[in-house]
């Protein structure tokens, strides 16, 4: 993912989007988030931090798929809205982590996930910049091909996290989502 963000203002100027156009498209990732980053959350709770990953995973290789072979803007708008709707993995996969590691070494465990996630940030614009040299869909091509064999490290390599119960849970609502704004 961390491939394509900084390419994006170039990669869609070749649709024709303009300065609004591009402020618009950085837009729709975050906005996904807003709204279904909770929900992916409260079903990684519900049937368990695997399924809920290959959701996330899924979702991610989908829209970077739809964002290689995109020929219009509505195509890259909708690809970058998937990617939002489904993109809660780092949660999930602190989740995950929380699941399987006591006290004493959680916060070492989720520090190590951070700092892969900022190292992510850091070397794959140079990837994306790199890769751009063959076209701007290449970077999006090959985040796609890693998201693959994530999925495929998933489906075969990783064990569910913790068995499924019932949640005593109160059912998410947009007043949640309000209370969370005014903290």
């Amino acid at each position: 993912m961390h491939f394509i963000i900084s390419l994006l203002p170039y990669y869609v100027k070749q649709f024709g989007a303009g300065d609004f156009m591009i402020g618009l498209l950085s837009m729709v990732y975050p906005v996904g988030q807003i709204f279904a980053a909770p929900l992916i959350g409260r079903l990684s709770d519900k049937v368990g931090r695997k399924k809920a990953l290959l959701l996330s995973v899924g979702g991610t290789f989908v829209s970077l798929l739809t964002l290689g072979f995109a020929k219009s803007l509505v195509v890259i708008f909708m690809a970058r809205l998937i990617d939002g709707l489904t993109g809660g993995n780092i949660t999930i996969a602190q989740s995950y982590i929380s699941d399987f590691t006591g006290e004493k070494e959680r916060s070492k465990n989720l520090g190590l996930i951070g700092a892969a996630f900022g190292l992510g940030f850091i070397l794959g614009p140079a990837i994306g910049g790199f890769l751009s040299r063959w076209g701007f869909s290449v970077p999006a091509l090959f985040a796609a091909g890693l998201s693959f064999i994530n999925l495929i490290n998933i489906v075969f390599l990783l064990p569910e996290s913790k068995p499924v119960k019932e949640s005593k849970r109160v059912p998410f609502t947009f007043e949640e989502l309000k209370m969370l704004r005014n903290l």
